[in-house]
């Protein structure tokens, strides 16, 4: 039987964990852009209290043996000024089935950032692409997540075993 992970609340009660909404922070960093080959790039994340942060950039059209690189940055400071490149992710190489698909996405989940701010960016090459936007999912914070704020989502509902209408 799979066990069920639990977490402290303030009183020191254990609780089960319900619904992802409820247990991470969820951001729209970065909009729609039509098809093109400029980079563009996500609002700056504050890290503090998160140990991690998973991007999933959308993706609408794309065109066989185009390349699409999404890789996040970090900065110590909350300032496009001296972002850095994080290490280890590449470009993806558009295939003849990936250009079939009407929308698609590549995701990059960093754990543990070595440094505070964040941001992640998307970009084209060779041939145009459609980009869909960016979301971030920032999770394990220490305090569990802030509340949702306007605009990023401007609404988010759980339903629990909903009954079809």
């Amino acid at each position: 039987m799979q066990q069920r992970e639990r977490i402290k609340t303030k009183s020191n009660r254990r609780i089960k964990i319900m619904n992802l909404s409820k247990n991470v922070k969820i951001d729209q960093v970065l909009g729609y852009f039509a098809a093109g080959t400029t980079k563009r790039t996500s609002a700056i994340l504050d890290m503090k209290g998160y140990e991690g942060v998973l991007f999933v950039a959308g993706l609408g059209t794309l065109i066989e043996n185009g390349t699409v690189d999404v890789y996040p940055e970090q900065n110590t400071s909350d300032s496009t000024v001296g972002m850095a490149e994080q290490a280890g992710t590449a470009a993806y190489t558009v295939t003849a089935a990936a250009a079939a698909l009407t929308y698609s996405c590549i995701i990059v989940d960093i754990y543990k950032p070595l440094e505070r701010y964040i941001q992640c960016n998307v970009t084209p090459a060779v041939q145009n692409a459609v980009i869909l936007g960016i979301v971030a999912i920032r999770y394990k914070g220490k305090m569990g997540p802030e509340a949702m704020t306007t605009p990023y989502p401007l609404k988010a509902t759980m339903l629990v075993s909903p009954a079809e209408e």
